[in-house]
């Protein structure tokens, strides 16, 4: 195999202000400005973990997400409901990785959503006749369901625009995209306050794979990241982050809305400086703060962009909308796979998809035996004369060894813990097991006596949920932010606030 095959490159022309040592924007072909759109379909769970991975020095993390998901990492498997919940949580399904599935450089190692069935789904009359999307579940038989299902006519990825191939678009620094003409040539760097081109050079760069990471880092470190990424090789660190003050959150004495829309906390705030230390919540609180994992970037963006600023990211959301070339029949609504369903979804922008119905065609005979996998949709193959049709339903993976009823409303289903568990939650969202010896700990760790401490009992509905969601991408202390309208202690990201991972239970 050839080099540039087994290391793809993207030629790029960069525009230099050499002086300045700056970006004044690159021009880049479809395949540049599709990695560029392809991080806002990523889940946040997702991010963390590849900036994560791929970082070169300790980063500042994103807000409070990288907290969150070094909870699920840290966390005992016996506080989940099955293996399952916290592996979806790990590595988040996304609806849209078949849609990158054509990018020329991919940094997202997932791989795509797949079935599973219990190997003696044919041959046994006790299987469920249901698949999983994880091989850790069990059948109703009991057998792991851990037989890939495999689908006829799957599509090779439509890619995430449809643009012409051979369009060409002007990236600046901050990461408006627009399709390239003379005028917008000349609109750009007047605007940018170039009226000399005297100083500017012209450079040919070879894009490649190192650089997608440096990138996607820089997406949320940086106010220049082309800049970062290109010239520094590395992220400067220097973001612009504002989060909007907010209105309190609804008390236990204001109007109470249904049971099944609320979800109550017992918040421990300082009396002095009135932030929130931690908060004691049950298992629904917890469902909802790890369902933000499993969000894309583009919707998180979408929900929390009212009076928030962070860094680029809301520029390149805004290209992504507003350039033509776009598909313009994304889903308005943040759609995740239907796994990430939890008993109080208090974001109603957030839903899940309706799990797929599967057909399996079984084809008996004396000398052989046959199986078709295909989708409801799929035109049925020719089949031999003692053929049967077999529905294969979506068994919730949080449920392992589900009862054989289809009905989805008797169904056991949502939520990623253990019903029952109590959990403590501090203000920038490191999330763990509540027991005395863990309260005691941090009251030592901050030093603070038990006198300085009082309780407040905090009601989260959509309002709050929102707010949450908000804090959680731009703050470092989200309960605080809120919860209690606090203005953010900084947005510059003090050293004192750099991520710190929870302890991992043995």
């Amino acid at each position: 195999m050839s080099d540039t095959l087994e290391n793809p490159v993207i030629n790029l022309e960069l525009l230099i202000d050499e002086e300045k040592n700056k970006i004044v924007f690159v021009e880049a072909g479809k395949d540049f400005v599709d990695i560029l759109f392809s991080f806002l379909t990523l889940p946040m769970g997702t991010i963390v973990r590849l900036i994560e991975m791929h970082q070169k020095s300790q980063s500042p993390g994103i807000g409070c997400f990288n907290n969150i998901y070094a909870s699920v990492v840290s966390m005992s498997i016996k506080h989940f409901r099955t293996e399952a919940c916290k592996q979806m949580l790990l590595y988040p399904g996304s609806l849209n990785h078949e849609k990158c599935q054509n990018l020329k450089m991919m940094i997202d190692d997932s791989e795509p959503i797949k079935c599973f069935m219990c190997p003696m789904f044919v041959r046994s009359g006790q299987c469920g006749k249901r698949y999983s999307n994880f091989n850790t579940s069990r059948c109703s038989c009991g057998n792991l369901m851990d037989e890939v299902l495999q689908f006829q006519g799957d599509g090779s990825g439509a890619g995430v625009g449809n643009s012409d191939g051979h369009a060409s678009f002007i990236i600046t620094d901050d990461l408006k995209v627009e399709v390239t003409s003379v005028g917008l040539t000349l609109t750009v760097l007047k605007d940018i306050g170039y009226t000399d081109c005297n100083k500017l050079v012209e450079r040919i760069h070879d894009f490649n794979f190192q650089e997608v990471a440096t990138l996607l880092e820089c997406l949320f470190t940086s106010d220049t990241p082309l800049t970062d990424t290109f010239l520094n090789k590395k992220s400067s660190y220097g973001m612009k982050r504002i989060h909007k003050m907010l209105s309190p959150a609804f008390r236990e004495d204001r109007e109470e809305s249904k049971a099944d829309k609320i979800v109550t906390l017992n918040a421990y705030v300082r009396k002095k400086e009135g932030n929130i230390l931690f908060v004691e919540c049950g298992d629904d609180f917890v469902d909802l703060l790890f369902t933000f994992l499993a969000i894309p970037l583009e919707s998180v963006w979408g929900i929390a962009s009212n009076g928030t600023i962070l860094g680029c990211i809301g520029n390149l959301c805004r290209s992504f909308k507003e350039l033509s070339v776009v598909d313009s029949g994304r889903e308005a609504k943040c759609v995740l796979p239907h796994y990430y369903k939890c008993q109080k979804q208090l974001l109603d922008v957030v839903t899940t998809h309706k799990p797929p119905t599967y057909y399996s065609y079984v084809s008996f005979s004396v000398d052989h035996f046959r199986e078709y996998s295909l989708s409801e949709n799929s035109d049925k193959p020719v089949v031999y004369e003692w053929d049967k049709l077999v529905p294969v339903i979506s068994m919730d993976p949080k449920c392992e060894g589900d009862s054989n009823t289809t009905d989805e409303s008797t169904t056991p289903s949502g939520g990623f813990m253990k019903r029952g568990k109590k959990f403590m939650v501090t203000d920038d969202l490191i999330i763990t097991p509540s027991n005395s010896t863990s309260t005691i700990e941090l009251l030592k760790e901050k030093q603070i006596r038990l006198d300085a401490v009082e309780v407040q009992v905090i009601i989260i509905r959509k309002e709050e949920a929102i707010r949450l969601l908000e804090a959680s991408l731009v703050t470092f202390s989200a309960l605080s932010t809120s919860l209690l309208a606090m203005e953010p202690a900084s947005t510059s990201v003090p050293q004192s606030r750099l991520f710190k991972k929870p302890k991992i239970e043995t």
